[in-house]
């Protein structure tokens, strides 16, 4: 799912990725990246507060992950091979996808990174919308850690409705919560396990929005 080359020179992708996230925000900063586990496949379940989420949490992540992200994105044509470039497949946040699902365990099956947007959508006041079911469902279904990604002041360089990056001298934050297990839920029905993971991760990620948002 990571093309070779792209395992290759990830550092110096990432590299130019901080650059240009610097350059927009120099007050951009990350905290709790000792919660990021060293080894084995991971959820980065995220908060959405703008179009620019993407390059301010991929600068902050060390190695190569692989992005969910809307299927109607692809139908924009100067986006959809910058999507395909840096390792992003589609799913549709509407519905049920069970070929996006598929998808995802085979990512983590393979012991690699994905990140994941929980709320399916942007919040335009900020706030933790609803969380939808699919990152609880691949944990679940992987045995995946989940780390919750607090992100705030993102929305300062792209504001929801715009799509040109703007410099600002605002906080940008990236805060990486303690990570989350469910194996404990093994023994629970479908049912309950998907009501106590769903809160779980619910409380995870205000949590960390909360840290991000204070910090």
């Amino acid at each position: 799912m990571i093309p070779p080359f792209f395992r290759r020179h990830h550092r110096l992708i990432a590299l130019l990725m901080r650059a240009l996230v610097r350059v927009l925000a120099p007050r951009y900063r990350v905290s709790g990246r000792r919660n990021i586990p060293h080894r084995g496949p991971v959820i980065f379940a995220s908060n959405h507060v703008s179009d620019f989420d993407p390059p301010v949490l991929g600068a902050a992540i060390r190695f190569p992950v692989v992005w969910m992200a809307k299927r109607e994105l692809w139908e924009i044509s100067w986006l959809a091979p910058i999507l395909d470039f840096f390792c992003c497949f589609p799913v549709d946040p509407a519905s049920p996808d069970r070929a996006a699902i598929k998808q995802g365990l085979g990512v983590l099956k393979n012991g690699d990174g994905l990140v994941v947007f929980p709320e399916g959508k942007i919040s335009p006041s900020g706030e933790l919308g609803a969380i939808l079911p699919g990152a609880l469902l691949l944990a679940l279904k992987s045995g995946a850690t989940v780390v919750p990604v607090g992100l705030w002041g993102s929305q300062l360089i792209v504001p929801h409705g715009q799509i040109a990056p703007r410099p600002t001298l605002g906080r940008v934050r990236v805060h990486f919560g303690p990570p989350l297990q469910f194996e404990d839920l093994a023994g629970e029905n479908a049912r309950r396990a998907r009501e106590i993971g769903a809160a779980r991760l619910e409380t995870a990620l205000q949590e960390a929005l909360e840290h991000a948002k204070n910090s």
